[in-house]
């Protein structure tokens, strides 16, 4: 008890006042130093300034801060995601910003430096030459044999360089007859415009074909001999981040349309590709990027439930990503974005010309050695494509193992 004394009519008396009892809360921040507590005010001030200044979208980004605190904590301690959040605060100040952007830019200078180095090495001296280095147009006219010789040349000296089996991500069919036969047929058509299919129908029927092969491919329908294409449509893009770019798109106008949502995000492992970044910066999307395991490469569901919000727009997976080849949980991912009423990618565009044909083989029996047990019925190829109700949208690229 605590006493307090009135005076009255010049007596003193002592009255007793209840000391409430501390709650849980006020005992676990007792425990905590001065320094983490000003820290964790510094932070919550911070967090509370942000969705004040920026209204809905500020609150979004309040709570993720908060669910990602959480998440941080719980790996790693209180403590340590204390000081994580502090150093991103003292990022923010005008002194440490200027001396992060001076540093950044001596190591943006030296790589400038060490990339032309590198590519300057990759040409002989005769192209550096200042014959073969044009900068304005030239004067005179070329010989069209000469040009036609020096680029036969060029092109000789390049296939050296990933002729040897070492390029990753570049050249995905090396023999020299079927690249002859590429560059007939795209010859053929080396001034075809797909805007206009009036000058151009048989480019259009190409089109239309291969799409149509694409949806059956990923079973957008049940069978070759079925009309009905289940909803599918497609569309030829100038390779795997345009396709992306228009899905995201695609996701972000919808859900602008039909729900109102003026500040779209995106949810995705941290494993997808680029092309997610770059959809984020053009379309206005904010990407929220969800770690993986680091012994299996997988997200965790859970994790990407808890960072979904009520501007969720898109879920997206990889089968398989570029950073290792692991496929993602694609049907765990779908479903929980079919619950929530929201989209999902399935980016395909490194396995999509791969992937339905080894179902193929495991089909047929001849993939049962690379299964653990091949006396279990093991899916050696999850799900990804359109058999999953939640996948709406895939992308797949067919100048890569579609050898096009």
């Amino acid at each position: 008890f605590r006493f307090a004394c009135n005076t009255t009519m010049g007596t003193a008396r002592s009255i007793p006042i209840p000391i409430p009892k501390p709650s849980h809360l006020q005992n676990r921040l007792s425990t905590l130093p001065p320094t983490h507590l000003i820290a964790l005010t510094s932070l919550t001030t911070a967090l509370v300034l942000l969705s004040l200044q920026q209204g809905p979208s500020g609150l979004s980004s309040l709570s993720q801060s908060l669910r990602q605190w959480i998440r941080w904590s719980r790996r790693l301690g209180p403590s340590s995601a204390l000081r994580y959040y502090g150093l991103r605060i003292a990022k923010c100040l005008p002194w440490t910003k200027r001396r992060i952007r001076n540093e950044l830019d001596e190591k943006r200078d030296a790589m400038v430096r060490d990339a032309e180095a590198e590519w300057n090495e990759l040409l002989d001296d005769a192209a550096k030459t200042e014959a073969q280095t044009h900068l304005f147009l030239p004067k005179r006219t070329s010989d069209r044999d000469g040009i036609l010789t020096l680029l036969t040349e060029w092109s000789r000296k390049e296939r050296e360089l990933w002729e040897g089996g070492r390029a990753s991500g570049a050249i995905y069919h090396g023999n020299e007859k079927f690249h002859e036969f590429l560059g007939k047929a795209y010859g053929l058509f080396s001034v075809a415009n797909p805007l206009h299919p009036d000058l151009f129908p048989y480019v259009r029927k190409t089109e239309g074909e291969v799409v149509a092969m694409m949806i059956h491919l990923f079973r957008g329908r049940t069978s070759r001999d079925d009309d009905d294409d289940g909803g599918c449509c497609g569309t030829l893009t100038s390779g795997g981040t345009e396709s992306i770019l228009l899905a995201c798109k695609a996701h972000r106008d919808r859900a602008r349309d039909l729900r109102g949502i003026v500040s779209p995000e995106i949810v995705a492992p941290t494993t997808v590709h680029a092309a997610f970044q770059k959809a984020a910066h053009y379309f206005g999307m904010r990407l929220i990027l969800v770690d993986v395991d680091e012994r299996t490469g997988l997200v965790d569901v859970d994790d990407v439930r808890r960072n979904m919000t009520r501007n969720t727009v898109l879920v997206a997976g990889s089968a398989p990503n570029f950073p290792h080849g692991i496929i993602d949980p694609i049907r765990e991912l779908s479903e929980l974005a079919r619950e929530r009423g929201v989209g999902f990618h399935s980016d395909c565009c490194l396995g999509g010309m791969i992937l339905p044909f080894v179902e193929r083989l495991q089909a047929d029996g001849r993939l049962d050695d690379v299964a653990s047990r091949p006396d279990d019925d093991v899916d050696v190829i999850p799900p990804y494509d359109f058999r999953l109700p939640g996948v709406t949208s895939l992308s797949a690229d067919m100048h890569k193992y579609g050898y096009a």
